[in-house]
């Protein structure tokens, strides 16, 4: 059995946009007026997002999981009833989450130019920003508190407070660069592209 179960997909275009309005339409109130103040890209983005956890989570179980299981609680991580713990991530071009039923877990995807290089700043410095956010999204700290996390000159674990974390890099796309995080040492990872499958609306 894996350790870790990665899904990933292409953001959908506009021509999704009315199946992501039935998945917002279904979010409890708070959520749903969070992702309203968004623009459009970015409330898409989440949106496949929710969609991707509930795909995953629903392969997992081998049981439909629907939006009723899914918490978002203020200021923290949102979680799924019964687990597994999630970890979601998107960039520009891409969305992914990350399923583990041995730990916490913490991932992070962002987006390579063409050319294969990143944009505004080196390769090294994004792939050290990936293992920073995937180690704070694995121990539910913000981007705040990224000055604390310190990382080995191998990026293979993370420390933050009194965690240590573990680390991985993941090979999603050619377009992008990604790291997974978590709170105990995994041995299978499993990366799975996927397509969006947007929940059908509830009655």
């Amino acid at each position: 059995m894996t350790d870790v179960l990665v899904l990933h997909a292409a953001l959908p275009g506009e021509g999704d946009a009315g199946l992501a309005a039935n998945l917002l339409a279904q979010l409890p109130y708070g959520r749903r007026l969070e992702l309203e103040r968004r623009d459009a890209a970015a409330r898409l983005a989440s949106l496949a997002g929710i969609a991707l956890v509930l795909a995953g989570a629903s392969r997992l179980r081998g049981r439909p999981m629907g939006v009723a299981q899914l918490h978002f609680p203020q200021g923290h991580k949102p979680s799924i009833t019964d687990g597994p713990w999630f970890s979601v991530s998107h960039s520009d071009r891409r969305v992914a989450v990350a399923f583990s039923e041995r730990s916490e877990v913490g991932l992070d995807l962002e987006d390579l130019l063409p050319d294969g290089s990143a944009r505004g700043r080196g390769l090294d410095s994004l792939e050290r920003w990936t293992a920073t956010e995937a180690a704070l999204k694995a121990v539910g700290a913000g981007v705040c508190a990224a000055g604390d996390v310190q990382l080995s000159e191998d990026r293979s674990v993370a420390t933050f407070a009194a965690a240590v974390i573990h680390l991985r890099p993941l090979a999603l796309a050619a377009d992008c660069v990604a790291r997974l995080a978590t709170l105990v040492p995994v041995s299978e990872v499993t990366v799975v592209e996927s397509g969006i499958a947007w929940p059908r609306a509830t009655c």
